[in-house]
């Protein structure tokens, strides 16, 4: 109580409300923990052990909440590009690829979870690998490409949107990895839905320009969205 600083901040605070309320919704806050938490045992006890059930059960479920979101906002993306795609390749081969290059862009947001580089990484050679592998014929369309590409920056705008939201809901901030991460998963979605619902989806130049290319730039844009900054560790 006698800390300089302390007192300095005591001071201000009785004539700053903004700064008033932050103090006190702290000191609630600290009144909170204590209830919640149990004194611990041992200076060296973990953290984790500390956690009462139920606020473990708590934490525990909003995460798993944000987790399954990030799910299936993915798998809105890869419905969006079907419903929104100008032909269809409904054969077993081309169905059983496209929900393979979804699977991989699912456990980039779930196998990969706090390794957000290495999903990110996982994410572009995938989707690079999937058109240079797709092509099998010549053909860069312009007029379809920039349609397709436009379409998975939508798909990719759509999966963080439903993961930002939810987020929100549940006080988690998110960092630029998470932020790139979540939209070039979506983006990778609508590309896999692209080779069920694109006119020409088997068109080599077409595919590395305006599908992989789709992917890239949704990736760079939301690289590019978020400022660098603190984030909290549960996104």
């Amino acid at each position: 109580m006698e800390d300089p600083e302390r007192k300095a901040a005591d001071e201000h605070a009785g004539s700053c409300p903004p700064c008033r309320e932050a103090l006190e919704e702290g000191a609630r806050f600290v009144g909170l923990l204590r209830r919640a938490l149990p004194v611990p045992t041992s200076i060296t006890e973990p953290a984790g052990a500390r956690l009462s059930p139920a606020v473990g059960l708590s934490w525990n479920d909003a995460s798993r909440r944000l987790l399954w979101t990030t799910v299936g906002a993915v798998f809105v993306a890869w419905l969006f590009q079907l419903t929104v795609g100008g032909g269809f390749q409904l054969d077993r081969e081309c169905l059983v690829v496209s929900l393979g290059i979804l699977a991989v862009a699912m456990a980039s947001v779930t196998v990969m979870r706090g390794k957000e580089p290495l999903a990110v990484v996982t994410v572009v050679a995938t989707s690079g690998l999937f058109a240079y592998l797709s092509g099998t014929a010549a053909g860069l369309a312009p007029g379809i490409g920039i349609r397709c590409t436009f379409r998975e920056l939508w798909a990719a705008a759509i999966t963080w949107a439903i993961v930002l939201a939810v987020g929100r809901r549940n006080g988690v901030a998110f960092s630029r990895w998470n932020v790139t991460a979540i939209a070039a998963a979506g983006a990778l979605a609508a590309h896999a839905g692209q080779h069920l619902a694109c006119a020409v989806p088997h068109s080599d130049a077409h595919l590395l320009v305006f599908h992989f290319g789709g992917v890239l730039v949704a990736t760079l844009l939301a690289a590019l969205s978020v400022r660098r900054g603190p984030s909290v560790a549960a996104a």
